[in-house]
């Protein structure tokens, strides 16, 4: 895969770096930044789902703009995760409401 995924089209001077032990550090240190970068979209995502609820949309309304059951709002609105991606270290973030 010489493009990568859409989201991260920014990313793609790790696979442009000329020297190979540099463009395997800086991968490298990428692919350990993961779990940062989830737990940091993860809260984008749950703030920008707090302010439609403020702004009066119900879980369900969240959840259809989203393409998302009710539930899965709701859950994204409280910081749960659904256990399904969770790994070691993965904690839920506390509930807000």
């Amino acid at each position: 895969m010489t493009t990568p995924p859409s989201p991260f089209e920014n990313l793609k001077h790790l696979a442009e770096q000329g020297d190979p032990i540099q463009r395997a550090k800086d991968v490298g240190a990428a692919l350990q930044a993961i779990p940062e970068l989830q737990h940091w979209l993860r809260e984008i995502r749950q703030g920008a789902v707090q302010e439609m609820r403020e702004d009066g949309k119900s879980h369900a309304d969240v959840g259809a703009e989203l393409g998302l059951s009710r539930a899965r709002a709701q859950q994204i609105a409280e910081g749960r995760t659904t256990g399904k991606r969770a790994k070691a270290g993965d904690e839920p973030q506390a509930n807000a409401t």
